[in-house]
């Protein structure tokens, strides 16, 4: 009997995302009203989340009092963890592929709905052929690549100078 319950405490989140997926895939296909039930197993696990979180947090700030470091300290020092692999990789990756690629996606949606937003007749423009519609995407597509590419860019030399500020003892 312990064993089933040490299980379940360690496993609670998975039981309880589970439950919820499956009494919402059965209220779904089966019309039944289990949707207040699917809140209930989702306020559960958004209840059990954060005591977790609660409990994690106090142990972290038992941790930080021992060694004596502070929140930001431990940002700095996961800062320069990350960013010491990220210079391996070199700006022109890093702007092109996150900044470009990735973030340019983002940016891609944002212009669009600036666009459509500021722009007068774009959805007529836009609903006027399929040529149109895909221009329109590959326009806010290059734009939002550009402005990608150039922000990270930016960030690139913004960051390495945190790092130097921290890493080095002299700065």
């Amino acid at each position: 009997m312990k064993e089933v319950v040490n299980f379940i405490k360690k496993h609670r989140f998975d039981i309880i995302v589970t439950f919820s997926v499956l009494a919402f895939i059965y209220s779904v296909y089966f019309f039944k009203h289990t949707f207040s039930f699917t809140i209930l197993v989702l306020y559960a696990l958004i209840y059990a989340t954060d005591g977790e979180h609660s409990r994690n947090n106090v142990a972290e700030r038992k941790k930080m009092r021992l060694r004596a470091l502070t929140k930001e300290d431990l940002k700095n020092i996961k800062f320069v963890k990350s960013w010491e692999e990220m210079r391996k990789k070199g700006v022109v990756n890093y702007s092109i592929v996150y900044g470009g690629i990735f973030f340019g996606f983002a940016l891609c949606g944002i212009f669009s709905i600036l666009a459509i937003i500021f722009a007068k007749d774009m959805i007529r423009y836009i609903s006027a052929g399929p040529s149109h519609m895909f221009n329109f995407i590959g326009y806010t597509y290059i734009a939002g690549i550009i402005g990608g590419t150039v922000l990270y860019r930016i960030l690139w030399a913004y960051k390495e100078q945190k790092f130097i500020r921290l890493t080095d003892p002299l700065y």
